[in-house]
Parts: structure tokens; C-alpha cells; sequence
């Protein structure tokens, strides 16, 4: 089975044991936060023989918490252990962002898998385990200059993404070529960060600059953002293709 997953092999042990615990030793196996090529793989290694169910805290959320467990379990939404945040503070400061709440939640020293979607809207929130959730609040006073209070969220909270797009002409849809146009970078520096791994395509590390993309692929570029490719069909008269980019904000 590893064959078919060139790049992943030491997580999809890691779930080929949570299939026998919960396949042999009839058990619940409950997952931190995977992000969707993640939950991809383990609906793919688990296939058929068990239940496989996700849910991470909001509507449409992309970070999700997975249960793997036998038929004759019922499952509720309070299984995931999955606390849902408000991040309460004053704009006088500036508005806080996903990427400032992410900064200040990886400088306690929490894993990534801990924590589910960000959502910085017109109020903020952020998912976590249970497990975690006491911890953030006991030490988590501030984020960049703002002065924040954290409390418990019971609502149902639906993440919306905005984006921006912009056209761009390729001559190629070579990763390095992709990064290098649509995020204004030199195409030496778009080639280091990939083969550094601080580029991902549909959320999994690409290292290889010659890896070519395709329509629908989300690209993300560490520091830089993540951008959605589509394809629309059009090409110019000197066969370099014509393309959208949707920025997520």
C-alpha cells in the first residue's frame, strides 16, 4: 500500500495502526486536526471495513478531527473534543489576522494538529482540542500588541472565504514558473522555497520545481498566502495559457 503514497509512508503507518485498534480491538480512534490531503489518505487506507466520520467545529471547515471506529458505534459531534475559541480584543491596534492568531498559538509551543481552521473575520475564532483548550486560555494574553481575552464559543459558525483573483498569463504550468508569476517572486527564489519545502500543492509538500500543476490545484507559498489555479481554457496566439488566480485572504 506505501507504493501508493510516495512521500506520506510515516503517516500512513501511523493510520494503518489506528485501523488495527479500531478494526481488531473494537475501539474509537479519535485524530488531532489533519487538513484535507490528509483526510484523503485516511479515507483511502481505512476504505470500507470501518466508519470514518470528520468534523472540525465550524460549517465547511478545511482542518478537520477524524473518528475511525467499528459500524455499531454512534457518533456525536462532541466525540471530536473539538472547542470552538473567540478571540475578543480592541482594533486600536490593528486588526488581528489569521496569520498573527496562528504565530501567537505555535509561539506556546502547541502542534500544529492541535489546532483546526482560523477564522478572522469581523470577530475571530479558532478551533482546538479539548485537551488543549486550557492551556491556551491559562497563558494566551495577547496577540501582536492587542491585549485579548478567549472564551468559549457555542455558536454555529460557518467559515466563508474571501479571495481576490487576478489573470495571468504561463508559459508553462510548471510549479516553479506558477509560484514565480502569481506570487511576483524571482524565479530563482520561487525554485529555492520549493525545493526548501515551503511550498505546498492541494496542502501536501512538493520539493520538485518541474512539477506540473493543473486546473483547480490550491498552491501555498509560506509567508506569501495560498492561491486557487483555474484554467480558463484560453490560450495566446503564442500558446502560453490563460489563468485566474483566487487569492485567499
Amino acid at each position: 500500500m506505501l507504493e501508493h503514497f510516495k512521500g506520506d509512508e510515516v503517516f500512513v503507518k501511523k493510520i494503518l495502526d489506528y485501523q488495527f485498534q479500531a478494526l481488531h480491538h473494537q475501539r474509537m480512534v479519535l485524530t488531532p486536526f489533519y487538513n484535507p490531503h490528509e483526510q484523503e489518505i485516511v479515507r483511502s487506507v481505512i476504505g470500507k471495513e470501518l466508519k470514518v466520520l470528520s468534523y472540525g467545529g465550524f460549517t465547511n471547515a478545511e482542518n478537520q478531527r477524524m473518528i475511525i471506529c467499528p459500524d455499531f458505534y454512534e457518533i456525536e459531534k462532541s466525540d471530536f473534543e473539538i472547542q470552538l475559541v473567540e478571540v475578543i480584543y480592541r482594533q486600536q491596534f490593528g486588526r488581528i489576522q489569521h496569520k498573527d492568531i496562528l504565530g501567537a498559538l505555535m509561539n506556546l509551543g502547541i502542534k500544529r494538529e492541535c489546532v483546526g481552521d482560523i477564522f478572522d473575520g469581523e470577530r475571530c475564532f479558532f478551533a482546538c482540542t479539548k485537551q488543549t483548550y486550557p492551556y491556551i486560555i491559562q497563558t494566551l494574553k495577547q496577540i501582536k500588541k492587542s491585549k485579548i481575552k478567549l472564551q468559549e464559543c457555542h455558536e454555529d459558525i460557518e467559515i466563508i472565504h474571501d479571495y481576490t483573483s487576478r489573470s495571468f498569463i504561463l508559459s508553462s504550468m510548471r510549479l516553479d514558473k506558477v509560484v514565480s508569476t502569481m506570487f511576483k517572486v524571482p524565479r530563482t527564489l520561487a525554485s529555492e522555497a520549493i525545493r526548501n519545502g515551503h511550498v505546498k500543492v492541494n496542502y501536501k509538500i512538493v520539493e520538485e520545481v518541474s512539477y506540473l500543476c493543473h486546473n483547480s490545484d490550491m498552491v501555498s507559498f509560506k509567508h506569501h498566502g495560498r492561491v486557487k489555479i483555474v484554467d480558463e481554457n484560453k490560450q495566446t496566439r503564442q500558446g502560453n495559457y490563460v489563468v485566474s488566480g483566487y487569492f485567499y485572504k
